[in-house]
C-alpha cells in the first residue's frame, strides 16, 4: 500500500482511503485544497460524519453502514458518482468520487477503500443555470401568443455548419462542453472552438445567450 499512497500524495485529485469500521487512514494533499480538512485532524475519523455527503435531492449518502463502500469491500464493481460534501469552513462542493478496494494480504479484515475525487462544483453550477435560463424559455415560449419562428426564418442559423448546428443544439438541451465532446466523439478544444464560431456567427456573448437563441429559433423543443 506504501507504493499507492506515494503516487497519490502528488495526484491532482483528492484522495483518502477508509479501513472496515469506515475510519479514515489516509487523506492526500489534494483533498486538504478542495475540502480545506488538514490530514492531522481527519485520521481516525468517520469518513461519513466528515463528508456528510448529500445527492441532487439533498438525500443523505454518506451513512454509518454505506451501501458504497460495502459493496467494495464485497468486491464488487462500483460506479463513480457526484456526491456534494461538507467542506471545512461548512459550505459545500460537488464531488464525482470514484472508489477502489485494495487489499493487502488475503485476508478480508485488511481491506482498505480508497476514495479519488475531483471537484466538479463550477460544472454543477453552470449545469444549474443552463437548466433555469431553459425553463424561464420553454415557459416564455409556451405562454407567448406569437408563433415561435423556426431556423428558416434566421440567416444566421442558416450560417453555421452542421457540426455548429449540433453543438448548439446540445448546448440547448443543457450539456457541458465534456458531454458534447463525448456525444460527438470530438476534443473538448474543439467544441470550445465550435461554440466561439457559434456566438461570433449568431452576434451573441455567452452561452446564455446561446441557449436562449436556439430555444427561441425552435433548435430544442
Amino acid at each position: 500500500m506504501i507504493n499507492l499512497i506515494q503516487s497519490l500524495e502528488g495526484a491532482a485529485d483528492g484522495a483518502f482511503a477508509i479501513d472496515d469500521k469506515y475510519k479514515i487512514v489516509y487523506w492526500n494533499r489534494a483533498a486538504e485544497e478542495i475540502l480545506g480538512y488538514e490530514k492531522k485532524d481527519m485520521i481516525g475519523h468517520p469518513c461519513y460524519l466528515i463528508l456528510q455527503g448529500v445527492d441532487e435531492r439533498q438525500r443523505l449518502i454518506c451513512l454509518a453502514h454505506c451501501p458504497i463502500a460495502k459493496a467494495a469491500f464485497d468486491d464488487k464493481p462500483v460506479a463513480n458518482y457526484d456526491i456534494q460534501a461538507r467542506n471545512k469552513t461548512g459550505g459545500r462542493r460537488w464531488l464525482n468520487m470514484s472508489i477502489l478496494a485494495y487489499r493487502e494480504g488475503k485476508e478480508k479484515g485488511n481491506t482498505y477503500i480508497f476514495h479519488l475525487f475531483r471537484d466538479i462544483t463550477k460544472k454543477k453550477d453552470e449545469e444549474a443555470l443552463l437548466q433555469k435560463v431553459l425553463d424561464v424559455a420553454r415557459h416564455h415560449n409556451n405562454s407567448s401568443p406569437l408563433s415561435k419562428p423556426n431556423e428558416n426564418s434566421n440567416p444566421r442559423l442558416n450560417a453555421l455548419t452542421p457540426r455548429e448546428s449540433d453543438v448548439l443544439t446540445y448546448l440547448a438541451n443543457g450539456y457541458g462542453t465534456d458531454d458534447i465532446a463525448q456525444a460527438l466523439f470530438i476534443a473538448p478544444n474543439t467544441v470550445r472552438n465550435h461554440i466561439q464560431n457559434i456566438l461570433q456567427k449568431l452576434h451573441i456573448h455567452s452561452r446564455t445567450e446561446a441557449v436562449s437563441y436556439a430555444i427561441r429559433y425552435g433548435l430544442v423543443d
